[in-house]
């Protein structure tokens, strides 16, 4: 068959690379890309909003430092609230997921890697996204409690 003019051969292998270079690899590709934007934007997102909330104690977190809090205090407490944060976002995620994925058209396979993934990357952003809050802690003046 491989003679003839009009007809094109290929062997197992050929077939799946054909294939896995063809459609296949586009749609892998956009759905990367959705997830990188997806990632960048919460956590964006979760650093605006630490950010926000950092904002909103700048008065108490002045207090803590005039009675002499150590910075590590200060540090831990807006640390402590980007990853209770992120957990709670993961956990919501998480039992949004076991509820939605028997609904989908298609079958959608979550395995513990995929999950461990997912959650070293919550954790990761929870730690990043709280460093805007914690350098504007840092810069508060101690003064600023009184007057």
């Amino acid at each position: 068959m491989s003679g003839w003019s009009d007809v094109t051969v290929y062997t197992g292998a050929q077939q799946e690379d054909l294939l896995l270079r063809g459609s296949v690899d586009r749609a892998r590709r956009q759905i990367q890309l959705f997830r990188v934007l997806l990632t960048l934007i919460s956590a964006v997102i979760m650093a605006l909003i630490i950010y926000t909330l950092t904002l909103d104690k700048l008065h108490p977190l002045a207090l803590l430092k005039l009675i002499g809090a150590p910075n590590r205090t200060i540090i831990g407490l807006i640390l402590q609230q980007a990853l209770i944060m992120g957990g709670l976002a993961f956990g919501v995620g998480y039992g949004v997921g076991l509820k939605l994925f028997p609904m989908f058209p298609r079958r959608v396979l979550v395995t513990n890697d995929d999950l461990l993934r997912v959650a070293g990357i919550v954790l990761l952003i929870s730690v990043f996204s709280s460093l805007l809050g914690i350098w504007k802690a840092m810069r508060v003046a101690p003064s600023e409690a009184i007057g």
